[in-house]
């Protein structure tokens, strides 16, 4: 018998068809004949590691010249594909009804190509008689159309339903994905703490350890409570590879230990994939944690060297390499690697740690791509998924017990909770974990911030809590609470664990992340770091001003480079070693011309800090010729000129005339002014203070600018001959309801009352009143401050007693700045008497106003050094009131007469931790040390 030529070519393009989807790595089944009712093939899809998707799609292949003889043509006549026809509708109502998704394939024996459509109900025409389908020629069975291919055989999925699944324990999860849902969404696979608990599966005492439950499973030390917690020396001999992940990631996250036990585990030849997986991810979570993005990038190197994982859990490791890529500055193979992740989205939906590490991934490519690269409704949509609600759940409630506790706080509860845990702390510890094992690297760094908040709010000044919030913020490269908590830590709190913080801190091995707040770190915390300290973060920073593109190129800053690192330059600078500061005048004498103003103004301020004695001659000669940079920056090098060059800063008069306010800065001492520059210089004062009141009555905020006001009451009191007060009492009596211009005119008045006429002190008096004595009506949008106690401190200096006793009370009651205030009345007249009420405030929850009373102590004890009185209470604020006291008293040391008491109060601040105290106290003491 002779074979039918129809049947041999079916049997070709079956054949063909067969090979096209293996050669995607593709399952393909062939229909048995006795069941084809119009499917050839089936077939499975599998990803590009030849994983099966667990989904089929159904195929119909058509073989032979006759199916393409009827084309489509576009507008111009070119070919956009093939009719295929089925008169009655039968097999198209087959396949579109189907419960698998079905493709037709057309293929074409000559060029061996093979194209298809999705057949659906849209893409079906009726012609009439029957129907008809257009097969694409761009639809071929290729690597390019693999996703499409995809798309089909998974678009019909839906997420399954966890509503009401925290009560289950986990039950319904199976045994290879258990781990990695017990550190994803721990809540799945820990019993709930109000279910009965029986024996712990090695998963729920990890998801457990996650969720931070200490109290489940800590082992109670009561011989009348049993106890189902897991004995971990059990554990780590256990032949369960689950219970020595478990004791080994209790080692690290509940006591502190090291993570070799888990990276062991994590490369252990006989663990399954899965185990390793999860020992993997959890590993480079706690190494990013510790600022070791290079050594997690390592080990998952190693990890991924076998391709025997999942595909969820081989997406987990991929996004973790794309975190730690992003960290190390490897941005676009991050971008690479995070977009190989959201194939999860289409092929496991329903699986919540798969959409977790999908929307990590998403967030991932949207932080690391340029502005509008990547749409944010992909992101928001991304982050929203299960795990991300239940992740919040656990912040939710460490925050609803913050609320209570501060209540209770508040309401002075008095009653007592025998074993009570910091909820809160935990709860956000955990929060951390479940986004660090994520890879979700913003959420992360959120509850990292979060958690360093409330450990330092609560930590009461002990030098371990201190030292581990300031850690925890740095690591969250959390720049903005850092500037706000090194400073309040310095004034009143642990030192000790603020340098022991720097101590750790290696600007060059920082990451993308704490590169920022590691700068924003040694900047505020610079006074109190050793010597050799500033020295190495000085010329760290030196050299890459002078090579900014090694940075840019290894880190990828999102930041302004050398703005940042003048910043922290200048506060270094008084901390530096004759070495080290230098370096830093060799840097900025021999820098390039400096035309941007935001960069002359990071040098200009480190020119301010630098000391007039360090400047060498030929220092001063390089900095004369810098004639072409920005203004702040020559206004700068003006003032260093003129303090070096007496000749030179006699010249700057001829300026002054002019109206040059650089020039009367530059200046200094206004007093050796002459008197014809100073009736010039007067009436240009003048007129500026006039044309400011004129700003501040319509309407205009004082803030900015020179301030002409304080520097005319500064000539005023120093060359009375000339003395023009009018301005200045006009714009004492003008607020427009700001005070900002206010500040700085009445602190000098304050200082200089002595020098200021009776009759312009008879008009200030009810002015002065009336200003201490009026609610401020300060805004939040200006910022402007409560000058009240400014007010009454220059009142009371200008005529003694005109603060009564109810004033002086209401001031003591007020704000800090009142209270600041209150002190420097009760100063006046160096009465023994008020030592009893400075005593009181000089012990304010403020440290500003204990710095104040100190400040002014020594002011008292320099005038009167036979009161011991003073002096004891003067060091007791030294020993006791923080950083604040000690700051105040060196400042007020500079230009102080010497006296046997105040030498031994410089003599405790000597040898202080902060620079700026101990340059202080020994240029008064008169030695260099």
């Amino acid at each position: 018998m002779r074979a039918g030529q129809s049947g041999l070519t079916g049997a070709q393009g079956q054949t063909a068809v067969e090979r096209q989807f293996i050669s995607l790595n593709w399952g393909v089944s062939r229909n048995p004949t006795e069941h084809d009712l119009g499917t050839d093939l089936w077939l499975m899809a599998r990803d590009v590691r030849r994983f099966d998707l667990g989904a089929l799609v159904g195929a119909q292949v058509k073989t032979g010249a006759s199916f393409f003889a009827r084309p489509a043509h576009d507008d111009v006549g070119e070919t956009v594909g093939w009719w295929y026809s089925d008169n009655d509708g039968d097999h198209f109502k087959y396949w579109i009804e189907h419960n698998v998704p079905h493709i037709l394939v057309l293929h074409d024996l000559e060029n061996d190509a093979s194209h298809w459509v999705h057949l659906t109900r849209d893409r079906i025409v009726s012609t009439g008689r029957g129907s008809k389908i257009l097969v694409p020629v761009a639809n071929r069975i290729d690597a390019d159309h693999l996703d499409a291919l995809l798309e089909i055989a998974l678009g019909e999925r839906q997420p399954a339903q966890w509503e009401g699944s925290v009560w289950q324990g986990g039950q319904n999860i199976l045994g290879p994905d258990r781990l990695r849902y017990a550190l994803l969404t721990p809540r799945l696979i820990a019993p709930h703490e109000n279910a009965p608990m029986e024996q712990l599966s090695a998963e729920q005492a990890i998801a457990l350890l996650i969720k931070m439950r200490p109290e489940v499973l800590q082992r109670s030390r009561s011989p009348y409570h049993a106890s189902n917690a897991p004995d971990l020396n059990a554990c780590r001999e256990s032949p369960d590879w689950n219970w020595r992940f478990y004791a080994a990631l209790y080692q690290r996250v509940a006591e502190g230990g090291d993570l070799d036990a888990i990276r062991e585990l994590a490369l252990d030849g006989t663990a399954t994939a899965a185990e390793r997986a999860a020992a993997a991810a959890i590993s480079v979570a706690l190494l990013v944690e510790s600022n070791l993005p290079s050594e997690a990038l390592t080990m998952l190197e190693s990890v991924l060297e076998s391709d025997d994982y999942a595909p969820i859990d081989h997406a987990w490791l991929i996004i973790h390499s794309a975190r730690c890529l992003a960290e190390i500055g490897e941005i676009e193979r991050s971008i690479e690697q995070a977009v190989r992740v959201q194939a999860l989205r289409r092929t496991h939906p329903a699986d919540p740690t798969a959409m977790a590490i999908v929307g990590a991934a998403a967030d991932l490519i949207f932080s690391l791509s340029d502005w509008g690269a990547s749409p944010i409704s992909d992101v928001v949509a991304g982050r929203d998924t299960l795990a991300a609600w239940w992740r919040t759940q656990e912040i939710a409630a460490g925050l609803e017990s913050k609320a209570s506790e501060d209540f209770k706080k508040w309401a002075q509860d008095r009653s007592i909770t025998w074993g009570k845990t910091d909820q809160t702390w935990l709860r956000l510890r955990a929060a951390a974990l479940i986004a660090g094992a994520t890879g979700d690297h913003r959420s992360w760094r959120a509850a990292t911030s979060q958690l360093g908040q409330h450990t330092l709010t609560t930590s009461e000044n002990d030098a371990n809590g201190t030292y581990s919030g300031l850690s925890l913020l740095r690591a969250a490269g959390d720049t903005e609470s850092i500037a706000l908590a090194v400073p309040s830590i310095l004034r009143s709190g642990s030192i000790s664990a603020t340098r022991k913080c720097c101590n750790l801190v290696d600007l060059e091995a920082s990451t993308r992340t704490t590169l920022r707040s590691n700068i924003e770190f040694i900047e505020q915390a610079a006074d109190v770091i050793p010597v050799a300290e500033a020295d190495e973060h000085a010329r760290w920073a030196l050299n890459v001003l002078d090579d900014p593109n090694t940075l840019r190129q290894r880190l990828k800053p999102s930041f302004f480079v050398a703005e940042v690192l003048l910043d922290m330059l200048a506060s270094l600078v008084p901390a530096l070693s004759d070495d080290g500061l230098r370096s830093v005048i060799a840097h900025v004498v021999c820098a390039p011309t400096q035309k941007d103003q935001a960069v002359a103004h990071g040098y200009a301020k480190v020119v301010y800090q630098i000391p007039l004695e360090a400047w060498r001659p030929s220092d001063i000669t390089s900095i004369r010729s810098r004639s072409d940079d920005n203004f702040e920056l020559k206004e700068e090098f003006e003032s260093v000129i003129a303090g070096a060059d007496e000749s030179h800063r006699l010249g700057l008069e001829e300026r002054i005339v002019q109206g040059d306010w650089a020039a009367l800065e530059a200046y200094g001492d206004v007093r050796d002014l002459s008197a014809d520059t100073v009736t010039s210089l007067v009436a240009g004062l003048a007129t500026a203070v006039l044309a400011e009141v004129s700003r501040i009555k319509s309407g205009q905020s004082g803030r900015g600018g020179r301030q002409p006001a304080g520097s005319l009451i500064i000539v005023n009191a120093w060359h009375p001959n000339r003395a023009d007060w009018q301005p200045i009492i006009e714009i004492l009596s003008t607020t427009g309801g700001f005070t900002y211009h206010l500040k700085r005119p009445l602190q000098i008045l304050y200082r200089l009352a002595s020098h200021v006429p009776s009759d312009v002190t008879d008009t200030l008096e009810p002015v002065l009143r009336a200003l201490m004595t009026s609610a401020p009506r300060t805004s939040s949008l200006t910022g402007d401050p409560d000058i009240r106690g400014d007010a009454a401190a220059a009142l009371e200096m200008l005529r003694p007693g005109s603060v009564n006793e109810s004033e002086l009370w209401d001031l003591t009651l007020g704000s800090s700045e009142q209270r600041v205030g209150a002190a420097q009345v009760l100063s006046v007249g160096r009465r023994v008497e008020k030592l009893d009420a400075l005593a009181a405030i000089g012990h304010d929850s403020d440290p500003r106003v204990g710095g104040a009373v100190a400040n002014l102590l020594v002011g008292w004890l320099s005038e009167e050094p036979s009161n011991g009185l003073v002096k004891v209470l003067l060091r007791r604020l030294i020993e006791s009131s923080g950083m604040s006291a000690a700051h105040a008293v060196a400042a007020r040391l500079g230009g102080t007469d010497r006296n046997h008491e105040l030498d031994e109060i410089a003599m405790l601040l000597r040898d202080h931790a902060s620079s700026f105290i101990r340059r202080r106290a020994s240029a008064y003491l008169g030695d260099n040390s």
